[in-house]
């Protein structure tokens, strides 16, 4: 499917909104559900595997590289199509929350004040979320302009994403 999706970025063709929506459920699944499943149990003594990292490694460098290429033949961020900037602004959101949350809960283990810390941030970026999503949700309702102006679908993107990715960590 993401394939598909990249030949006809590559194409310039016009990609349908359902195989955008379908990439963005490919990332969903691969970047949020597979992240936040719990350690399998092991006996006592053995090494907990890991878990397999090929396919996010895989949809990270193929995006990384189609965005590469858009970049080599335009050399213009105005020039990148628009259903491949949809893609990395969800990508983005996810590695930005990820790496916040990573940042955060990596040492929350070391004492209570970084426990609470942890658990403060967890709170906060909820709310955050919540609240920029009601407002970008609320300025859809009334089409009036918002702080985010001509972004605002970009914005409420970034921020569902960045949620999700902020959840990942810390379970």
């Amino acid at each position: 499917m993401t394939a598909t999706y990249a030949l006809l970025l590559l194409r310039g063709g016009l990609v349908p909104a359902v195989v955008v929506n379908a990439v963005v459920v490919v990332i969903a699944f691969y970047f949020g559900t597979h992240t936040a499943t719990s350690k399998p149990a092991v006996p006592p003594g053995q090494p907990v595997p890991r878990p397999p990292r090929l396919v996010r490694a895989l949809l990270l460098i193929g995006f990384a590289g189609l965005t590469l290429w858009f970049f080599s033949q335009h050399q213009s961020v105005g020039d990148i199509p628009p259903q491949l900037v949809a893609v990395l602004e969800v990508l983005a959101g996810y590695i930005l929350g990820l790496t916040a949350s990573w940042l955060v809960h990596r040492r929350a283990h070391i004492s209570s004040a970084r426990t609470r810390l942890a658990t403060a941030f967890r709170d906060i970026v909820a709310a955050g979320a919540l609240g920029l999503t009601a407002y970008i949700c609320y300025s859809f309702l009334t089409t009036g302009t918002s702080i985010f102006a001509s972004r605002t679908e970009d914005a409420l993107s970034l921020v569902v994403t960045f949620y999700f990715g902020s959840r990942v960590i810390g379970h």
